[in-house]
């Protein structure tokens, strides 16, 4: 099975990264009646696909990484990032 190895350096701080992670992962935010999500790339794809090596680090299953790879594409003046095809 192929995998995709995403590595990557956020170059900015503040917004720009704000803005990429919640683009990535999503984020919790309070309610009135609770907590609310704002979903991410990663809630969009199924969870046995993909898992976080460190918070930089994600490997994804090959199909679904140009899924996640558009989003650092948008992002990528504020990114250093690189592909790794891995044979698992």
């Amino acid at each position: 099975m192929r995998k995709i190895l995403l590595v990557w350096d956020v170059k900015t701080r503040g917004s720009p990264a704000t803005l990429f992670y919640r683009a990535l992962s999503g984020y919790d935010y309070p309610t009135k009646a609770g907590r609310g999500h704002s979903a991410g790339v990663l809630d969009e794809i199924p969870d046995d696909v993909w898992e976080f090596i460190n918070r930089s680090t994600l490997l994804i299953e090959e199909e679904y990484a140009m899924v996640v790879e558009k989003i650092f594409k948008e992002f990528s003046k504020h990114l250093v990032w690189h592909r790794f095809e891995v044979e698992i």
